[in-house]
């Protein structure tokens, strides 16, 4: 990401700067005014160099100072409150019936520990009119950004380049926002993976039950899987941020290295049991499509543009997987799975969906988990009820892989029919473990449609975490 885009707002001049610190000033004293006895002032603003003081990564540090005073102040109702935001700057004041003393150390904390508290200014006033320093509570002065010293030496000899410690701020600002957002859609990715695995009964799949048609792997493998790859979910997130700049088919290229990189460390937490690699490729789609997203913008992602990306990101793969298998067929090398499946029905599988926009699991799988858990099932058989409705309504290319187009297509009609009985509850997890027992004996297993579930409970999760707005 390139400077003047992540520092995109109004120039202000430098009159109109101070005119805005004599109006600050003077409405400290306007506000203490208000109370006659012993009260306290916090005027918050941000450490902003430079002719541009108001844009999207500042004013959202702004809003992260202004949750954090709110927190440390607890039970402390302020007397009053206001802030404003203007291009000068955003500004904010809290009028205290509270010994000023008590709030500057508090306030010096904040500046001290939080990630941007050197980007906050947190005046402290008495109801004299005097500000606080930190040298009264034994605190150093405030350090330079760029190297550490003191920072009103090295602005009065100017040691350092306008330019260097705008790139300093914006360094500070972008690694802590997009470090946040990318540990909470890790969360909700990885989230995805355990709540997929532990629902159960799911027939001829894994779960906490049994181990359905996979005599390679159980329940603890994917346990081992998914903690293996919650990192690489955090990398997705972050090429899509730090990338957002380049075109889709460039940004394609990164996250398929680094999904290659997540299979390799998924195979060796798994002694080489492939428990996610489908899942691999859709949650590296999706993770990196919305870390594109959020880098412009620090507000949710709309779900339909989310999907878009997600289509354009997913069409670069349908290419690799035509020229993959072109290639594989003039040299006569196996082909894989998806491959062959790709040779016999023309089913793209997981490149597909993602090319799509994930259209089985934004328009089947999301709207019926949100369905039963609107009727009171607990998610566990709402996930379960979620596999069977995409089972009855996609071509499971798993289920094609091991049984053929015949089977599948009766396995489809056969998990319509169970849904029918939904309303039966423990009766159709009977049902259910019975189905599971006809399918481990015929080696069946809807891996696609349970890969389907998970994205569909990541779809989910991001909208419950506010990360996504619905579509």
């Amino acid at each position: 990401m390139f400077l003047e885009q992540m520092i995109d707002g109004p120039f202000v001049s430098l009159p109109e700067i101070l005119d805005a610190r004599s109006e600050r000033a003077a409405r400290q004293k306007e506000l203490l005014a208000l109370e006659n006895g012993s009260c306290s002032l916090i005027s918050f603003s941000l450490n902003i160099a430079g002719p541009v003081k108001s844009f999207p990564l500042a004013l959202a540090a702004f809003d992260e100072g202004l949750r954090e005073i709110r927190r440390r102040l607890l039970a402390e109702a302020p007397l009053h409150f206001e802030e404003s935001r203007k291009k000068t700057g955003p500004q904010a004041f809290f009028l205290l019936r509270k010994e000023p003393e008590a709030v500057k150390r508090v306030m010096t904390d904040l500046e001290e520990s939080h990630p941007l508290g050197r980007l906050f200014d947190i005046d402290v006033l008495g109801s004299d009119g005097l500000s606080l320093s930190r040298r009264q509570f034994g605190l150093p002065p405030r350090t330079c950004l760029v190297c550490g010293k003191e920072a009103k030496g090295c602005a009065r000899s100017q040691a350092h380049s306008m330019e260097m410690v705008l790139w300093c701020t914006v360094r500070l600002l972008d690694d802590f926002f997009r470090g946040r957002a990318a540990d909470a859609v890790a969360s909700c990715a990885v989230r995805a993976l355990l709540y997929e695995v532990s629902a159960t009964p799911k027939p001829g799949l894994v779960d906490r039950n049994n181990s359905g048609s996979h005599r390679d792997m159980n329940f603890f493998t994917f346990l081992d899987s998914s903690a293996a790859l919650i990192p690489w979910f955090r990398d997705f997130y972050c090429l899509g941020w730090e990338y957002a700049h380049e075109t889709e088919l460039q940004l394609f290229g990164r996250l398929r290295h680094a999904g290659l990189l997540a299979e390799r460390n998924m195979l060796s937490a798994t002694q080489n049991v492939n428990t996610h690699k489908g899942l691999i490729f859709s949650f590296a789609v999706l993770c990196g499509a919305l870390g594109k997203l959020h880098a412009s913008a620090s507000d949710p992602a709309p779900a339909d543009t989310v999907i878009q990306v997600c289509q354009s990101l997913g069409v670069c793969a349908l290419k690799d997987l035509t020229h993959q298998t072109n290639s594989k067929t003039a040299d006569a090398s196996p082909l894989t799975a998806g491959q062959r499946l790709y040779t016999l029905y023309g089913l793209y599988g997981a490149r597909g969906e993602a090319a799509a926009g994930f259209p089985s699991a934004l328009h089947i799988g999301l709207p019926a988990l949100k369905s039963w858990l609107s009727r009171g099932f607990s998610l566990n058989d709402s996930a379960v009820f979620s596999l069977l409705t995409l089972l009855g309504a996609v071509d499971d290319t798993n289920m094609l892989h091991r049984g053929g187009r015949e089977l599948a297509a009766e396995s489809k009609k056969e998990a319509r029919r169970l849904l029918e009985t939904a309303s039966a509850g423990e009766d159709l997890k009977k049902k259910l473990t019975a189905l599971d027992e006809a399918y481990i004996r015929r080696n069946l297993s809807p891996g696609g449609c349970a890969d389907l579930l998970a994205v569909s409970l990541m779809l989910y999760f991001l909208e419950d975490c506010g990360l996504i707005t619905p579509a």
